[in-house]
């Protein structure tokens, strides 16, 4: 098997043609955009309005009441999946991390959404993509909604991480990529133009190789 190096950014490449095989998601970078706190901020009033404030079971109903809470959960799936589903120009599918962090403000309450967030971020330089973070926040979600409100019924914690897992399963099951940036534009560059030159001219070694393969 012959292994192919990935090529070498040009000094002149636009940042935004960044290297496709890439797929961490940036901290400081996502932080510095406002629509992403926009997102958090919606995200959390949201998710605490249908749980606390909106939709509420009867005044007889002993303890989690199962429609209400059915009830609840949909509206917050229904919320992240339109959230995370793109379809400009093409299908795609996006991570809104801010946004599921913010439903954990909302259904968890400040400690939990707090103590989850600044987690997640520490974590995030040493994992893979988008997916991963969303794993890694709906688990520490989960942990921390037990740990800190044990007088609570657990079904909160399990429709939080619930949701906040949601765009991780839908995109093993469509074998689809999560974008982790709404601004990233990948420039794929093709297997075979990997060995062209300035000019346009092939390389006569690489194009024997090529053909070999």
């Amino acid at each position: 098997m012959r292994v192919t190096p990935k090529p070498p950014r040009r000094i002149n490449q636009p940042k935004v043609e960044r290297d496709p095989y890439e797929r961490g998601v940036k901290v400081l970078v996502e932080a510095t955009k406002s629509r992403n706190w926009v997102d958090l901020f919606r995200g959390a009033v949201g998710a605490y309005g249908v749980t606390a404030t909106a939709i509420n079971p009867p005044a007889d109903a002993v303890g989690a009441h199962a429609p209400t809470l059915f009830l609840q959960a949909a509206i917050l799936v229904v919320a992240a999946l339109i959230q995370m589903v793109r379809l400009e120009g093409r299908f795609s599918l996006f991570a809104p991390i801010f946004f599921l962090q913010g439903i954990a403000f909302g259904v968890g309450g400040p400690l939990v959404g707090f103590l989850a967030m600044i987690g997640c971020w520490g974590l995030s330089p040493i994992l893979p993509g988008p997916g991963a973070v969303l794993f890694v926040q709906g688990g520490l979600a989960l942990i921390l909604g037990f740990l800190l409100h044990p007088d609570r019924t657990p079904h909160f914690s399990l429709i939080m991480a619930g949701v906040t897992w949601l765009p991780v399963l839908i995109s093993v099951l469509l074998q689809k990529r999560l974008s982790a940036s709404l601004d990233k534009r990948l420039k794929v560059v093709p297997r075979g133009a990997w060995g062209e030159k300035e000019g346009g001219e092939d390389d006569g070694a690489d194009e024997d190789a090529r053909r070999e393969a």
